[in-house]
């Protein structure tokens, strides 16, 4: 029997056995793909020392993911920039380097095993409880095995969230935009490697530079566009980036590397943490769009708060409940400020710019004192903004 078995390799999965393998548990680490391969994402990290507590922030940096210190807004032609607040550095790297990484990590201990090609079948259940999984080989041979603990890092369609019939602790009313991303090689850089936010009518389009001297391009894009959105081909998903005046000029010897890849629009939600046996990670317990641009962070961040209360459940510390509840508190106050603010974002989304906002915002732009003048004020505005409530 194992400590702990976890469903799903990627960011969340990985992470989590590689954190529980260093204090010495054991690990069954089970996905259904041979290797982990490119995935919709942002491709942006915020959390360095998460990573270099991993081991593998080096490797990293080594693999040519650009440092990302400059957030710039563009809002139909005008532009805000100006330095990360929220963390130190952010870093722009393929979740196809990425998670090989993470999976290495966890499978240099001895007490981890790993075991792909393997799909998860059935949760099982013993009075209740999750006790263990029933799964298939590539050959087709069916095999269980028993943990004190079962895992899903399984993403957003969870077989053990299904399996345990997680419940849903809130979920979005409809669906939000949905994502085309491509990966551009020749884009002209910017000075200084930065995060690109463009409003462009109902849409938002993220352009941040990765690894490989490429950028990532993420239209999303409203449900009301699905259909025109899914016949999207590589020629179209560069005119729509053409659209983007100030980030035209820019594009002028690049071109895509890959497919044009993306997810339909679809809810956000998140659900319960834990139950008896069993415990949620990453997008199998929580959702978010990715216009959040938190996913990978998350996954990785709240693993270690997992694995650190299953540590203290297995040495006798806590009892399960209290460790579970633990998580759950820790899991829940990240995730459910980002939440609130990726809906009023989208929300924003949708507001019409008309050209009487647009002169006006050109004006201050324009004028070196107004600028001074909202900077000078910036507190208050940012109060008036949201409502009197601190900014998520």
């Amino acid at each position: 029997m194992y400590d702990v078995i976890i469903v799903g390799a990627r960011c969340a999965g990985a992470s989590l056995a590689s954190f529980l393998g260093r204090r010495g548990h054991s690990v069954l680490l089970v996905d259904q793909f041979p290797y982990p391969n490119a995935t919709t994402s942002t491709h942006i990290l915020g959390e360095s020392d998460v990573y270099e507590r991993l081991g593998i922030l080096g490797k990293m940096e080594s693999a040519g993911a650009p440092f990302l210190t400059r957030m710039r807004v563009d809002l139909e032609g005008t532009v805000f920039e100006s330095d990360i607040t929220v963390t130190k550095r952010a870093l722009g790297l393929r979740r196809e380097l990425l998670d090989p990484l993470l999976l290495q990590s966890a499978a240099r201990h001895r007490n981890v095993e790993v075991r792909l090609n393997t799909r998860v079948t059935k949760i099982l259940l013993e009075n209740g409880r999750a006790a263990g999984i029933e799964c298939r080989r590539k050959d087709g041979q069916l095999q269980r095995f028993a943990g004190k603990a079962v895992i899903g890092a399984d993403g957003r369609y969870s077989a053990v969230a299904k399996g345990v019939r997680a419940p849903l602790e809130t979920e979005t009313e409809r669906p939000l935009h949905g994502v085309a991303y491509a990966y551009l090689s020749g884009v002209h850089r910017l000075p200084v490697p930065a995060v690109e936010w463009y409003w462009k009518g109902s849409s938002v389009v993220l352009c941040n530079p990765i690894d490989g001297l490429m950028h990532c391009a993420a239209i999303m894009y409203s449900p009301e566009e699905q259909e025109r959105m899914v016949r999207l081909g590589r020629r179209e998903f560069m005119e729509r980036l053409l659209e983007i005046r100030t980030l035209a000029p820019r594009l002028a010897e690049s071109g895509l590397e890959g497919a044009v890849r993306g997810i339909p629009p679809g809810k956000s939600f998140i659900r319960k943490a834990y139950g008896c046996g069993w415990a949620l990670a990453g997008d199998a317990g929580a959702f978010l769009h990715p216009v959040a641009g938190v996913g990978i962070d998350n996954a990785v961040c709240t693993a270690e708060v997992l694995a650190d209360e299953l540590h203290a459940f297995f040495t006798g510390a806590k009892e399960w409940e209290e460790a579970m509840r633990s998580y759950e508190e820790q899991r829940n106050n990240r995730i459910y400020p980002q939440y609130r603010h990726l809906l009023a974002t989208l929300e924003t989304a949708g507001d019409p710019f008309t050209e009487t906002s647009a002169g006006a915002l050109k004006m201050l732009a324009t004028f070196p004192s107004l600028v001074k003048k909202i900077g000078l004020q910036a507190e208050a505005v940012i109060s008036f903004l949201s409502g009197g409530q601190n900014h998520d």
